[in-house]
Formats: structure tokens, C-alpha cells, sequence
């Protein structure tokens, strides 16, 4: 759950639930987000949410920020909460462990409006650890090809459909098609 606001940021409770929310569902978009509020950043919210890849991809984009995500806030946990505790809660169960990796994402985006999130069992403040810059690193780093990653990601994929209607149109109507048809079978 999440706390009152500290310094009376949040006239609108709804907002704090879904920032909390958001957080633990969907991490690395909340995150870049959070990372490119900068007036100076040109990257907007919809081009965070069109990143390609997957998840659990690595080779992909989205699959390499989720990784780059998942080691950080491991580090984060690792260095901040007792050995046994970090074992129960990032290593036994995967689920729990990205709820609670998560959470170390919802706390410190929280503090950042005025709002603590809560959990049982209570875990110690991260918000301030420095690996998260590390992450500020890498995010900041992703940002500033995404434009040009989208754009070229765009391009691909219009070639593509090109191509698979090139082949839809000519796609075995012609002599060629017939004549391997033909030969295949008999």
C-alpha cells in the first residue's frame, strides 16, 4: 500500500494508486518515464510504449532495458536488506521476486512526489542508492537512440509488409509457380 503524501503533492489520491500500480506492472516503461521528464528530453511517453521486443527477449530492446532493470534493483536488494530476507523474497519465488524488485521502483518514484509505498515485511529506503544511478545511466542511454531506434524499427517494418504483399500479388499465379508445383508433386 502507499502513504499519505509527505509534502502534500497529491491532491488526487487516484494518481498515487495508479503511479503504484503502473510501478508494479509495468516497470521499465514506468521508469523511462520517470527518467525522461526532463523539459530537455524529446522522447515522449507514447515512443517509450512502442520500444520494441519482449520482455523476456534479450536480444531485443525492451528485453535489454527489463535485464539491465532486473540487475540493478537484485543489486539494490543485495546490498540493502539482510541476507535471509533477500533470499526469501528475490530467490524463491520469481513472481514475488519481480513484485518486490518492482516495489524498490515504486518507492523510489514515490519519494519523488512526496508518497512512501509500504510492505510486509517492511523494507529498508532504497530510493537514494546510488546504483540507481546506474540505471539513470542506462536509461538516459536508451532514450537518446530510441527516436532513431523507433524510426528504423518503423522502416523495417514497413519493407517488410512491402515485401509480403509483393509476394501476396506474386506469389505462385505465374509459370514459374506452376511449372515447381508440378514438378514437386509428381
Amino acid at each position: 500500500g502507499l502513504r499519505a503524501p509527505a509534502r502534500g503533492h497529491d491532491d488526487d489520491g487516484a494518481l498515487v494508486a495508479d503511479l503504484f500500480t503502473s510501478c508494479l506492472t509495468t516497470p521499465i516503461h514506468m521508469a523511462l518515464r520517470f527518467s525522461c521528464t526532463s523539459p530537455l528530453s524529446s522522447v515522449s511517453a507514447d515512443m517509450i510504449d512502442k520500444i520494441p521486443g519482449h520482455l523476456s527477449d534479450r536480444r531485443t530492446p525492451l528485453g535489454e532495458l527489463n535485464w539491465i532493470f532486473t540487475a540493478i534493483t537484485d543489486t539494490i536488494a543485495w546490498n540493502s536488506l539482510p541476507r535471509s530476507l533477500f533470499q526469501k523474497l528475490f530467490r524463491q519465488d520469481l513472481l514475488l521476486a519481480s513484485l518486490f524488485r518492482n516495489f524498490l521502483l515504486a518507492e523510489r518514484i514515490g519519494r519523488f512526489y512526496g508518497v512512501r509505498p509500504v510492505s510486509l515485511p517492511r523494507l529498508p529506503r532504497t530510493h537514494h542508492h546510488p546504483m540507481w544511478d546506474a540505471w539513470d545511466l542506462a536509461a538516459e542511454a536508451w532514450l537518446a537512440q530510441l527516436p532513431d531506434m523507433l524510426h528504423a524499427h518503423q522502416q523495417q517494418q514497413q519493407a517488410m509488409a512491402a515485401q509480403g504483399a509483393d509476394g501476396v500479388q506474386g506469389g505462385g499465379g505465374g509459370v514459374d509457380g506452376g511449372t515447381s508445383f508440378a514438378q514437386a508433386s509428381s
